[in-house]
């Protein structure tokens, strides 16, 4: 692995043979991976080459493979003249769609033209956008740009039917459709798994959706039969905007508030595996088999050691919000 520190006109090439434990990890939930480490440091030894990583400090990381997996901003440090080591927390740009507001009037323009113009306007790079070709409208007030850019993309997904998945790629932001890996790294016992844990719930469904209209008039019911027999009757309501059909949106909430499934892997570590992609699983012993959706990893480095852990999904469902509101 290769870690590269800049700050300034000072750069450290390689610094990972001066850090400790190192953890590196994402959630589709959250707008910015994280990298955290423990950087040597030492007063009393004359042997330890004194590396300065403060705040705004650019952390940039390196497989062994030489692939690139993240770069981002040193958010925060930790220093005590007791302690042999400095605990570094780094953030990647997603921490500027996280940190800055946006007051924005989008009337009839697609999410991709939308987002490559908002982040313009505050000096976010942006690479590839998936196309959605669905116009929308929507006005915000002091909302994050992260819940700006998902909310956009969350009402195209409810006309197009596909899951996208919002992340930086190195330095730029990228919107991509969530989809299957043509070929998946297969997790399985006696090679790379090292444990395994599923809980089910049926806390959180939603079994029956009532649409509605304006005015508070009852226009159709969509409902998953079988689970109201299993489970008894759980219904949400909507309302219908004029001009929609909200057949779509009723269904998707069937299918996001159904029997949940938390799936957590352990494994011997690998890079690859990183949220919005997919993985197979094969576990006899718990009748855990399928492909999986990456929902959150966290990669850790301890010890000579390297372990990922993943939690996952069988559904391919994006993180959604639902900021803003209508614009007349």
């Amino acid at each position: 692995m290769i870690l590269k520190l800049t700050h300034g006109k000072t750069t450290v090439e390689n610094a990972w043979g001066l850090v400790g434990s190192v953890t590196w990890s994402g959630d589709k939930q959250r707008a910015a991976r994280t990298l955290t480490f423990e950087l040597a440091a030492s007063q009393e030894d004359p042997n330890l080459p004194a590396v300065e990583c403060p705040a705004g400090t650019i952390a940039s990381l390196w497989g062994d493979d030489g692939a690139p997996l993240f770069q981002g901003q040193v958010v925060r440090r930790s220093l005590s003249d007791a302690e042999a080591s400095i605990p570094v927390t780094v953030h990647d740009r997603g921490m500027f769609l996280a940190n800055n507001d946006g007051t924005e009037k989008i009337r009839d323009e697609t999410p991709e033209t939308a987002v490559r113009r908002i982040c313009q306007k505050y000096g976010i790079p942006v690479g590839s956008l998936a196309s959605t070709g669905v116009k929308v409208r929507r006005k915000f007030t002091k909302t994050s740009l992260w819940n700006i850019v998902v909310t956009l993309y969350t009402l195209a997904s409810r006309q197009t039917g596909k899951q996208y998945m919002v992340r930086f790629e190195w330095d730029k932001l990228v919107v991509s459709v969530r989809s299957e890996a043509a070929e998946n790294l297969v997790i399985r016992p006696k090679s790379n798994l090292l444990s395994s844990e599923t809980t089910e719930s049926i806390e959180n469904m939603r079994n029956s959706v009532g649409i509605y209209d304006r005015d508070g008039n009852r226009l159709a019911t969509v409902r998953d039969e079988e689970a109201v027999r299993l489970y008894g009757l759980m219904e949400t309501h909507i309302t219908q905007q004029d001009g929609e059909d909200a057949q779509a949106e009723a269904r998707q909430v069937l299918e996001e508030k159904g029997l949940s499934r938390t799936i957590t892997v352990s494994c011997i570590g690998d890079t690859r595996l990183t949220t919005g992609k997919t993985v197979v699983v094969r576990q006899p012993a718990t009748g855990l088999s399928g492909v999986f959706w990456i929902e959150s990893d966290q990669h850790s480095w301890s010890g000579g050691s390297y372990m990922t852990t993943l939690e996952l999904e069988l559904r391919n469902m994006m993180y959604q919000s639902e900021s803003g509101g209508d614009l007349e």
